[in-house]
């Protein structure tokens, strides 16, 4: 039976998985992985894509015998495909989620102007209770905090550019939702043609937010590009 990490993306954890995993455990060996810090995982480290890349490695060294799949929404699939390209022996596929290629400080800026704490206590407090709840190692003002300085570091340095896509000799699907408003399809298609073994998937009336994605639809296409 094939083994499929789960990766979620920034301020999310493992716990957005389980619906889907559970759809999916008769077909494959999943397991979700939590960041450093995030979820329930107490390692401590930097919020940065090249020590999150080195958690992912170290935890697939450790725990499988053999090459992986992974499944990465949003940051997660930037991490795993940065990893990959540093080791590419752990890796047997990687499909992503609404994962943001293109990343300078403009960019950066705009999305850290989301991560005001004092305006998300006014204008979200359901999704402040829900980082509360869901991340249980850290105050959830200070993940915000070390969100921002992720960001920061994405702006300052683009991790995947530098043709690490293109150094990439294994199986790699991208896709997004055709509602996204983070994720362009200009950026998402530009990682799909320098992809030597890549492929490329919409999702239809489809918004960022992982909770949102129709999962028998997405069910199908993990089927199809990890087999069955």
């Amino acid at each position: 039976m094939s083994t499929i990490l789960f990766l979620h993306g920034a301020l999310g954890s493992s716990s957005q998985f389980e619906s889907l995993i559970n759809k999916l455990q008769d077909s494959y060996s999943c397991q979700a992985i939590d960041f450093p810090l995030h979820g329930n995982n107490s390692v401590v480290s930097e919020f940065t894509v090249p020590h999150f890349a080195d958690y992912l490695i170290q935890t697939i060294e450790e725990q499988y015998s053999g090459k992986v799949a992974v499944f990465g929404y949003s940051m997660g699939g930037y991490v795993a495909l940065y990893a990959a390209a540093l080791r590419p022996d752990l890796f047997d596929c990687v499909m992503t989620l609404a994962t943001k290629f293109n990343w300078n400080e403009a960019i950066a800026e705009k999305e850290k102007a989301m991560l005001n704490t004092d305006e998300m206590e006014r204008k979200i407090p359901a999704f402040v209770e829900q980082l509360k709840q869901r991340h249980t190692q850290i105050n959830w003002k200070e993940m915000i905090h070390q969100t921002a300085l992720l960001l920061d570091d994405l702006g300052r340095k683009n991790w995947l550019v530098n043709d690490k896509l293109k150094m990439l000799s294994l199986k790699v699907m991208v896709g997004l939702g055709d509602k996204d408003v983070m994720v362009t399809f200009d950026e998402t298609i530009e990682a799909y043609k320098q992809l030597k073994f890549g492929s490329l998937y919409i999702l239809p009336n489809t918004k960022h937010t992982f909770e949102k994605v129709d999962e028998k639809l997405l069910i199908t296409l993990m089927k199809n590009f990890f087999g069955e």
